[in-house]
């Protein structure tokens, strides 16, 4: 009855269906028609149509993107979706979390580039006995027995910091859901286990931006899920594919991909890498040019992808290209209105549910409790996570530190420090040279967390021109007291000696000593403190009166150390204090030879002047009483950065001054005249020196003291096989010296 019901009112609302119907063959090739029209009719427009923005990877090429958004800033050029490859993912996701393109062009040109691309943690953070690692040119890393390389030259940690800043609080305001932004927004990265592309849709702006900008072998790959992420532009370097997938009606790309090298351009592995990187990604942009249906291509064939001493011009360039394709875009969006503006809203402050670690291995938590400030039930402060994560980084017991959120219910997040462990092993290499001591070679082994403690134990060999060998254990007896510990050591070191007098060297010699020590320590905050006892054998060859001595002297007694380092490098430092004093006090009752006391005092502060200046004060101070033998005398004279070396004194010669009193006061005005990150050479910088000594050689009163001046200029290079330094100085008395020095302070 229902059915007849139906039947009938089909036939009275159509009766040519009843009438088709009722000859089956028709009715099925006007069914057919009638398909194959609904197919090939044109949708229906959206209304309005959403315009996509696509940001193509291109390195540094990538600040184009920021003079673009700026042009279509000015001319209210509406924007649905943002998608983006390597640096355009960068500037996208800025774009997308609601920075205006003004405030990404301040935040990329006040960018140091230079600190970005650099695995060196702020060493003012460092433990006193981390800063070591700051004198190797090289490193390999074991554990166990197995030499394990790393996946790329950089770990990223600097840039990760700077994004967390950027970037946390207006993704938790968003809810980590990218269709949630300002402008909804996704990132390319590429999956290195499978080849597929992977896009970021949610999650952390940092990991996600991280991932699309590792390109290898530069920056080590993103582990997620399984996966190792690296930069979207192996696979979708223009990815205008997934702004259509994100629903775009209109894509408009902005591709800075860089060109191909000519023949005569592929000369070395480098260009051979990057034209195979090259070669791989033309095929997708070409293709994926064509779901375009606008593509600006700024003109930037004078600069390449690591070019980042050109941030600005290449901003403007990008604003040129806007500016260029105004007429073809406004034509293209005729009739497109324009888009309210979409604002996050920053909710009441969220607050800390829970702290925990997640990747420890050989490492406790309770070891890294005075890194980390955040606690559970503070307010979820992104300055105190991004200082956790420099001071954990700065330990350089991992090689990335970040932090990851979870919603905890209440407005508050559980935080997690996510860690990847340095292996426990590490050979570190330097080697330095100059025409004092010639080639010096460092070899040096460092094992940590011996005996389920922060204890670590280094075995150095120096050798060449000057020979310093020692194996030394810091031993943490009670883990739970980490800033106390004993420091047993033995040690052999070999020096040769000048005797200069009036400017010529009238004799040399040369001291060998071997012997031990077993210190007592504490570390707090940025300062070291030690006293124990020593015993050397010092045996003298070569050498006239009154530089000679008949067999081994025992030089034995107690001495006491005091170190502070606030530096935030220990190469070319901007800012902090370097502190070191140290008393020795040598006595028969120990079975001392020789009956002398030695006092020594070293300060340096460094005061930023401006972005690119420093001003560096010097105090050195020395006192000798007793029975001091002549090698334990002071040395004052030339511009040798050895540890073992003499102090500087610019405008004198190598060991010219000794002295059993003496005092210095210098200062000295850097400026960095170039920089150029990924550069062989990434940063130089020219100083102009003035010292003043005032020395005597008299043990006892009256010192008679004899004080002499000078001054002089360096120009010194920051390369990537180490620092070259080339000076002149002038001294009193028409003085003139030359220094030059290739290779790290050790």
């Amino acid at each position: 009855m229902m059915k007849r019901r139906i039947n009938a009112v089909e036939r009275e609302s159509n009766p040519a269906f009843f009438c088709v119907c009722r000859r089956p063959g028709l009715c099925l090739l006007l069914l057919v028609a009638a398909l194959l029209n609904a197919s090939s009719a044109p949708a229906a427009p959206r209304n309005p149509p959403k315009v996509g923005l696509v940001l193509s990877g291109g390195g540094a090429r990538g600040a184009a993107h920021i003079g673009v958004l700026k042009v279509f800033e000015r001319e209210g050029i509406p924007i649905d979706c943002i998608a983006g490859t390597s640096f355009g993912a960068l500037v996208g996701g800025l774009y997308a979390l609601g920075y205006k393109a003004a405030e990404i062009e301040q935040i990329f040109t006040k960018e140091g580039w230079t600190s970005v691309f650099s695995n060196q943690p702020d060493m003012s953070l460092a433990p006193l006995l981390a800063q070591v690692r700051a004198r190797y040119q090289g490193e390999l890393y074991f554990r166990g027995w197995i030499l394990e390389l790393p996946g790329g030259l950089l770990a990223g940690q600097r840039l990760v910091e700077i994004l967390d800043r950027l970037t946390t609080e207006r993704t938790i305001a968003a809810g980590f859901d990218f269709d949630k932004l300002v402008i909804p927004f996704r990132a390319v990265a590429t999956d290195l286990v499978s080849g597929n592309r992977y896009v970021f849709r949610d999650g952390s702006m940092t990991d996600s931006i991280r991932a699309s900008i590792a390109a290898p072998p530069l920056f080590t790959p993103v582990e997620k899920d399984g996966m190792l992420l690296a930069d979207g532009g192996l696979v979708d370097n223009l990815p205008t594919d997934v702004a259509r997938d994100m629903g775009a009606d209109i894509v408009i790309a902005v591709d800075v991909t860089s060109p191909l090298l000519e023949k005569e351009q592929i000369k070395t592995f480098i260009d051979v890498l990057d034209q195979s990187i090259g070669l791989q990604m033309q095929h997708s942009v070409e293709s994926n040019r064509k779901l375009a249906n606008l593509v600006l291509r700024p003109d930037l064939k004078q600069y390449t992808g690591i070019d980042y001493t050109g941030i600005s011009q290449i901003i403007q360039i990008g604003a040129d290209e806007a500016e260029k394709q105004l007429p073809a875009l406004k034509s293209l969006l005729a009739g497109v209105p324009g888009r309210p503006s979409r604002p996050l809203v920053m909710g009441v402050t969220p607050t800390i549910a829970s702290v925990s670690f997640e990747g420890l291995k050989a490492i406790p938590a309770t070891q890294l409790r005075n890194a980390v400030k955040a606690r559970a039930g503070q307010p979820l402060d992104i300055n105190v996570l991004e200082k956790d994560l420099s001071r954990l980084y700065a330990t350089s017991l991992f090689d990335q530190v970040d932090f990851h959120l979870a919603p905890a219910g209440n407005n508050a997040y559980s935080l997690t420090y996510t860690l990847r462990e340095y292996p426990l092993y590490t050979l570190g290499a330097a080697i330095r040279y100059d025409p004092d001591y010639g080639l010096v070679a460092l070899g040096e082994v460092r094992a940590r967390q011996l005996f389920h403690t922060p204890s670590t134990l280094t075995i150095s060999s120096q050798f060449g021109g000057l020979d310093s060998d020692f194996a030394r254990l810091q031993y943490v007896p009670f883990p739970q007291l980490p800033f106390f510990y004993l420091a047993p050591e033995v040690h052999l070191d070999r020096r040769e000696y000048l005797d200069i007098q009036n400017e010529t060297m009238v004799d040399k010699f040369t001291n060998r000593q071997i012997g031990g020590q077993l210190m007592v320590g504490t570390v707090f905050k940025r300062s070291e403190i030690e006293a124990g006892y020593q015993v050397d054998h010092a045996s003298i060859t070569g050498g006239t009166a009154p530089n000679r001595q008949e067999g081994a002297a025992k030089l034995r007694g107690l001495r006491f150390n005091l170190n502070h380092n606030t530096l935030d490098a220990q190469l070319f430092p901007a800012r902090g204090t370097l502190l070191s004093a140290r008393i020795d006090e040598r006595e028969k009752m120990f079975g001392s030879d020789f009956s002398f006391t030695k006092y020594a005092l070293d300060f340096r502060r460094y005061f930023p002047v401006s972005k690119k200046s420093t001003v560096q004060i010097y105090f050195s101070a020395g006192h000798e009483r007793g029975s001091v033998p002549f090698y334990e005398r002071f040395y004052l004279g030339g511009f040798n950065v050895s540890d073992g070396g003499p102090r500087h004194l610019i405008g004198f010669g190598f060991d010219e001054l000794p002295a059993k009193q003496m005092g210095i006061a210098a200062i000295a005005y850097r400026y960095q005249w170039l920089t150029h990150p990924l550069g062989f050479v990434n940063s130089g910088y020219l100083t102009g020196y003035f010292n003043a000594a005032s020395v005597s050689d008299r043990a006892t009163t009256p010192y008679d003291f004899n004080l002499y001046q000078g001054g002089g200029a360096e120009l010194a290079f920051n390369t990537l096989i180490g620092p070259m330094r080339f000076a002149g100085g002038w001294g009193e008395g028409g003085r003139y010296n030359f220094y030059f020095t290739f290779g790290p302070a050790f």
